[in-house]
């Protein structure tokens, strides 16, 4: 069989996703992959991540195995892959044994060119599926490995070993927003020795950034209310813990605002409606969790809030990337209070002392002490968030402290207090 081309690549793209022609960045990561080669690819919220490795699984001989984090953002992909005709299937734990066994086969048999699985489930690939020949190995969110690996999902830290086992085929790791740390971390971990890197800037010009301290809880929900009445389009507002979507949701509902929780502890069922609701226009305004991230895809979201303070700049990026994923103005702002620094240490794990969490601790400690730099600074906020994420910035395109992009600053009650 001959190796497939560029030209190849273009036909696979336009007579599946309809597209004349891929991204630059996209094109370098698929290229890649049709030559052999490993690859990192970072690319931000919106950049077509994934086509860098299901178009090479459409053309490569064999299995593409994508290792994926959610169960939700498995079951999203491969319902979209399936819509364009594309053989596509996943196995997951809350599939019954019959369904798993259907899936198998249907590998083994050749039917299906990409499957979907979680890092948990590597080790109990059937021995058929693991001896199939992998063409393709693709790590979808890498940035997981860093950041959930040492902790509650430790087989992040083992899909290099299994991608040994699996005899390292040419292996394609994805993410959204990495730092140069979390970078060579993935490549570690992974073995990937001399791959390709394909990394665009973190920046989002159409995203206007801002953040003020409030005294009072009541002010800032009042505030967030005030300019979530004023959006026209959808919003998320992010908030650091369970029962703080339910209180927030209330709140804005008595504003007259179309708002609903989301979180982890919903059953799978409600999780699905209510993205459902969000992604139809049903529901202006989603309150959510941490949980309510990747996989997301809406392109009219015009604000995203948080009412807390994430962990660390990669998590605040990921989340506020939600907005303005169609290329228009939108705003991303952090309403918090000294309480939210607080909450957040406890939250990230750094009140713990065992030796061997230290050097975990320490890279949240950082993290942390990034997101405190970017609320409290006098400068540009942009340059903050991208110097952390290993980027020299040229100018800012707006944020509240530079004064530029006021298009997007909206209505400003002033019950916020300013850091000054």
């Amino acid at each position: 069989m001959s190796i497939p081309t560029l030209a190849d690549a273009h036909e696979v793209l336009r007579r599946y996703w309809g597209y004349a022609d891929f991204r630059y960045y996209q094109r370098k990561a698929v290229l890649a992959a049709l030559q052999g080669r490993d690859c990192l690819a970072v690319l931000p919220t919106g950049g077509g991540k994934s086509i860098c490795y299901q178009v090479p699984g459409l053309l490569l001989p064999g299995l593409t195995l994508v290792v994926s984090p959610l169960i939700s953002l498995m079951q999203d992909q491969v319902r979209a892959l399936r819509q364009r005709d594309v053989p596509a299937a996943y196995l997951s734990s809350t599939q019954t044994p019959r369904r798993r066994h259907a899936v198998r086969d249907a590998v083994i048999e050749g039917r299906v060119r990409l499957l979907y699985v979680a890092p948990e489930r590597l080790p109990s690939l059937s021995a058929d599926v693991a001896q199939l020949r992998i063409a393709l190995l693709a790590v979808d969110e890498a940035h997981c490995i860093s950041e959930w690996g040492h902790d509650f999902r430790p087989h992040y830290r083992a899909i290099g070993r299994y991608r040994r086992l699996l005899g390292e085929p040419r292996t394609i790791a994805v993410t959204g927003t990495a730092t140069p740390a979390t970078r060579q971390d993935i490549l570690r971990v992974l073995g990937l020795r001399t791959p390709v890197r394909v990394v665009r800037s973190h920046d989002r010009p159409n995203l206007f950034l801002a953040a003020r301290r409030f005294r009072r809880e009541r002010d800032r929900v009042r505030e967030a209310a005030s300019l979530l009445v004023h959006v026209n389009g959808t919003a998320i507002v992010y908030v650091p813990t369970h029962d703080r979507t339910d209180g927030v949701a209330t709140v804005l509902r008595q504003w007259g605002l179309s708002a609903l929780p989301y979180h982890a502890g919903l059953p799978g069922r409600a999780r699905r409606e209510l993205l459902a609701r969000f992604l139809d226009g049903r529901c202006r305004v989603m309150v959510a969790t941490s949980a309510f991230g990747m996989g997301i895809d809406k392109p009219d979201v015009r604000l995203v809030l948080h009412l807390g303070v994430p962990p660390r700049p990669e998590s605040y990026f990921q989340e506020a990337g939600r907005a303005g994923r169609d290329g228009l103005p939108s705003r991303c702002e952090v309403l918090w209070t000294n309480g939210d620094l607080t909450l957040a240490s406890k939250l990230a794990g750094l009140d713990v002392g065992e030796p061997a969490a230290r050097r975990l601790g320490e890279a949240r400690r950082l993290g942390l002490a990034a997101m405190r730099r970017y609320l409290t600074t006098r400068g540009c906020r942009r340059r903050v968030l991208l110097r952390y994420l290993g980027e020299t910035v040229r100018g800012c395109t707006g944020c509240d402290r530079c004064g530029s992009g006021q298009a997007l600053r909206g209505p400003r009650p002033g019950t916020g207090e300013g850091v000054h």
